[in-house]
Parts: structure tokens; C-alpha cells; sequence
């Protein structure tokens, strides 16, 4: 057997000297391995990995640096096995396991968490997700028995649906030791629950630097921070909850998707838009991450992205209004027709809500505006009517008597233009209105009021209803002319008879006066 060895260790320095003739660089590197000839494995394995990456070779210079007590380095190479796909299976675990059991021996928990979290994810080894567990419980208890005693008593409670009197028996345990932290996290989600925030994130807030590898702990105080609109500080947590938790898809989904909206508030909008794509791809079917990302695009002026992420989300719910709203508002901005189209579908979706259409108002004005300019009056008329009358403006009211006009539906246009203060123009088309419908006095007051304008009266003479009554109005102005005339002569007529029969000296005063000569009888 001695003779066996020798020959074969021979051998072994005969081709590594002389290249691979006999076999792999791995393959020599074992053989030096099973006898411990290290340096020599070291010197093939290392030659493997350079000619081509190989995670077995770098497993066993893992295990070669460890036996040696070079545990940085060993450590190094450890993690290169983790990352390569063509390492074999027990090799793989074997290279996590020792990570972990580096890192725990360095008191660097923080990293034997990160590890286990990606072994977990790589292997869905549940040894790792117990070791994680382990260091959250030891890290959360105390040795203090009657604090534990009082802690179990409120875990009793609260199963019991007895919250108060739990809560009462975790501040008894707190009594017996301040730093013991379970009864902290069990005050604090109950709290968080009641929608008492502020009590809530201040129990958090120490579980959280005390164990910073509890994501448990990190999702409850991230949203708390979501919901103040404290955004960093959101991000902060929810990124800690990722990193060190094992996080179901659903979860990952909600946090990637407050971390978009966090980082959009943010106005770091890459980001923003890297966490939306990851809770797209998480959840296919929801429309909050492609409104989000439409939200970006359209803010960094991609329209053309932006309506292929919108019409993406329009496919998979038709009846939202926001990616109606903003599918209309990029078309309308392109001066695109198509505009009409979808603020139509808006309309239609939401016409029954009232809140929500006062939240479109503005919209409706642009739609409106748009269906008068295309002559779509019955469908002009059709909006306005559905609307609440409070939202009815001024703008709207005058399009709308406009529109009943064109539809030649007289009647309908003056009720609603008689309840408008009216610029010339509209009460020009008033005029009109009056004279089709055979109200004769009310077009000859207005063509009246208008008269002393020259386009009006162009424009007057060019309508055929309201030229005839143009006319009738000069006629009678004629007229009246005429009869201001004649009166006047007569008037000058009548007096100069006075004066032509007047004496010179002016009457004579036939009472007072007495003659010259008196006269006897």
C-alpha cells in the first residue's frame, strides 16, 4: 500500500510540474487534498479557477484557507462558491454553512443574517431560516424568569382576545426588566394596530437598533414612517426588511411598491422606477405599479413610454380613471384627437360618483370644448346634463346653449342663454336664436342694442331672418324719423303764425289801458 501511495504522489508532482496530461486541474487539486499536500492543492485548485471559474475548486480553497486559519480569506472564497452556478449541490450548502459559521464566530450577526437570508432564497434551506429565528428570539429575551413568567401570562391574555389586560401583564414583565424586548415588540404592534403611531414607532424604534436583523420589527416602523410622509426614513426600513427577512412575494410586492412611491416623493425617480418594475414583476395583474411608472416616465418627459405602460394597464383594468385620465392628458397634450376617446371613458366610468367628478372638473371643461369643436353637441349636451350642478360653469352653460343653437333647437338655446350675462357676441347669436323661434320683438331689442357696431350689422344683413327684421327696424326708424320731422315743422310752422300776428310794440293791454279823450255820454 506504502509503495501504492508513493508511486501515486509521483505521479501527482510529475503533472503538476509538467501541466495537466494525466488529468484537471481540480482533479490534481483533490488528490493533494485527500493527503493533505495543501499548499499543492491550493496551487492547483487556483489554477483551475483561473482557466475556467469553478465552484468545487473554490469550496476546497475555502476549506484549505480555514484549515489553515486564514478565515478572511477563506471567507473569500466561500462566497465565489455561493456565486457559481456549476458548484455541486452539498458543496454549495457546505460553502454557506461555513460563511455563517465565520461570520457568528466574528460576532458579525448582522452578516450571519445576510447569509442565511441567501441561502434561503438560493436553497430554501429551512436550517437557515431557523438560525435567523434563533438570533431574533435571543436577542429579543432575558434571563430574568419572572419578567418571562409575566410575559407568557400576557401571550395567554392576548390569544384569549384579553388585549388590555395582556398589555397590562407586558408592562408588569417591563417592570421586572426595562431591556427585555419581547414585551416592547408585543406593546408596540398592539398599539400599531390601534392606530396609535407615535407609541407604536418609540417601542419600534429601540427593537430596531438593538436587533437590527428583525424585519418583522423594520415593515411595522417603515410604514408607520409611510404614513407620516416620512419617506426616507420609510425607505430605510422597508430596505432593512428586504434585506434581512424572509419576505413572502406578496409582501415583497406591497414593500417594493411603497418603497416606489417613498423614493418618487423622494424625487429620485430611477429608483422610484427600479422598485415599481420589481412589484410589476412580482404582480402582474396589478395596476398601481404601471401607474407609478407611467408617473415617472411622464415626469421625465418619455410620453411614448409612458402611454405603452398606461395602455399595459388599461388592458388589465379598463374602468380605472387614472389611466384614463392619464392616457387622455398625454393624447391631448400631443394635440392627439384621441384625447376625446378616453376623457369620454373617464366620464362614463365615474359620471355616478360625485366626489370624483369634481376631482375632473377640469377634464370635462377640455371634453366639452373638444365635442363642440367636433359638432358632437348630443353627446356635448349628454355630459352636461349628467353633471352636478355645482360644476356646471358659466363656460360650460354658454357652450351648451351654443351647442343646442347649432342643433337648431331654438328654444333650449334661449332658455339657457337668457339665464347668462351676455358679451355682444353671444347675445348677437341670442338675436338669432329669438328670430328662428318667432320671438320678432325680442331679435328686433337686441339687433337694436346692437346696431351702433358696424360688424353687427354686417353680420345682421348677411342672416336671412335677422336682415328682414334689420328693415322693419330702419323702416320704423325711417318713420319715426319722418314723424320727428313733421312735427317739428309743424312746430316752426305755428310759430311763425304767432309772430306774424303779433304788433310791433308788443299786445295791448285791454283791462288797465283807458283812452285818451274821455268821452261824456
Amino acid at each position: 500500500m506504502k509503495i501504492y501511495q508513493t508511486v501515486l504522489l509521483a505521479v501527482l508532482m510529475l503533472t503538476s510540474a509538467s501541466g495537466p496530461l494525466l488529468a484537471g486541474y481540480y482533479e490534481q487539486g483533490r488528490q493533494f487534498y485527500v493527503y493533505k499536500k495543501y499548499d499543492k492543492a491550493r496551487e492547483m485548485f487556483l489554477k483551475a479557477v483561473e482557466k475556467n471559474p469553478h465552484g468545487d475548486a473554490y469550496y476546497f480553497l475555502g476549506e484549505i484557507e480555514k484549515l489553515q486559519g486564514n478565515f478572511d480569506d477563506s471567507a473569500k472564497y466561500f462566497n465565489e462558491a455561493t456565486k457559481i452556478k456549476n458548484t455541486t449541490g452539498k458543496f454549495l450548502r457546505n460553502a454557506y454553512w461555513n460563511l455563517i459559521v465565520l461570520a457568528e464566530q466574528k460576532g458579525d450577526y448582522d452578516n450571519v443574517v445576510i447569509t442565511c437570508k441567501r441561502m434561503w432564497d438560493h436553497l430554501k434551506d429551512d436550517g437557515a431560516r431557523q438560525k435567523i429565528e434563533s438570533l431574533i428570539n435571543k436577542g429579543l429575551w432575558t434571563n430574568n424568569q419572572d419578567a418571562i413568567d409575566l410575559y407568557k401570562k400576557g401571550i395567554e391574555k392576548k390569544e384569549r382576545g384579553s388585549i388590555e389586560e395582556a398589555i397590562s401583564l407586558f408592562k408588569d414583565s417591563l417592570g421586572q426588566d426595562s431591556s427585555f424586548l419581547a414585551p416592547k415588540f408585543e406593546i408596540a404592534m398592539a398599539a400599531y394596530k390601534k392606530g396609535r403611531t407615535g407609541e407604536a414607532a418609540s417601542y419600534l424604534r429601540e427593537i430596531t437598533s438593538r436587533i437590527p436583523y428583525y424585519a418583522e420589527a423594520h415593515i411595522a416602523l417603515g410604514d408607520i414612517y409611510y404614513q407620516d410622509q416620512s419617506y426616507s426614513s420609510a425607505i430605510t426600513h422597508f430596505s432593512k426588511a428586504l434585506e434581512f427577512g424572509f419576505i413572502s412575494n406578496s409582501t415583497e410586492y406591497i414593500l417594493s411598491l411603497k418603497m416606489a412611491e417613498s423614493y418618487y416623493n423622494e424625487n429620485d425617480y430611477d429608483k422610484s422606477a427600479e422598485k415599481a418594475d420589481r412589484a410589476h414583476s412580482l404582480n402582474r395583474k396589478a395596476v398601481k405599479p404601471l401607474i407609478l411608472l407611467s408617473a415617472i416616465q411622464i415626469k421625465q418627459q418619455k410620453y411614448d413610454e409612458a402611454l405603452k405602460t398606461l395602455q399595459e394597464a388599461d388592458r388589465l383594468e379598463s374602468d380605472n380613471s387614472l389611466v384614463l385620465f392619464q392616457i387622455g392628458s398625454i393624447y391631448y397634450k400631443q394635440n392627439d384627437w384621441r384625447y376625446l376617446t378616453y376623457f369620454d371613458r373617464l366620464f362614463d366610468t365615474i359620471k355616478e360618483n360625485k366626489d370624483e367628478c369634481q376631482k375632473y372638473n377640469k377634464t370635462f371643461i377640455i371634453l366639452i370644448k373638444g365635442h363642440f369643436e367636433k359638432n358632437n353637441f348630443a353627446r356635448l349636451n349628454e355630459i352636461i346634463t349628467a353633471l352636478p350642478e355645482s360644476q356646471v360653469s358659466y363656460d360650460i352653460t354658454l357652450l351648451q346653449a351654443k351647442s343646442y343653437f347649432s342643433m337648431k333647437k331654438y328654444d333650449e338655446a334661449i332658455d339657457v342663454f337668457e339665464k347668462l350675462s351676455l358679451k355682444n357676441d353671444d347675445k348677437f347669436m341670442l338675436g338669432q336664436a329669438y328670430a328662428r323661434s318667432g320671438r320678432k320683438s325680442q331679435a328686433m331689442e337686441i339687433l337694436n342694442s346692437l346696431m351702433y357696431y358696424d360688424n353687427y350689422r354686417q353680420l345682421a344683413e348677411k342672416d336671412p331672418q335677422l336682415s328682414r327684421l334689420l328693415k322693419e327696424i330702419e323702416k320704423q326708424k325711417k318713420t319715426e324719423e319722418e314723424e320727428i320731422r313733421k312735427k317739428e315743422e309743424m312746430r316752426r310752422e305755428k310759430e311763425k303764425e304767432i309772430n306774424n300776428t303779433t304788433p310791433a310794440n308788443g299786445p295791448v293791454d285791454t283791462i288797465n289801458s283807458k283812452p285818451d279823450t274821455e268821452v261824456n255820454p
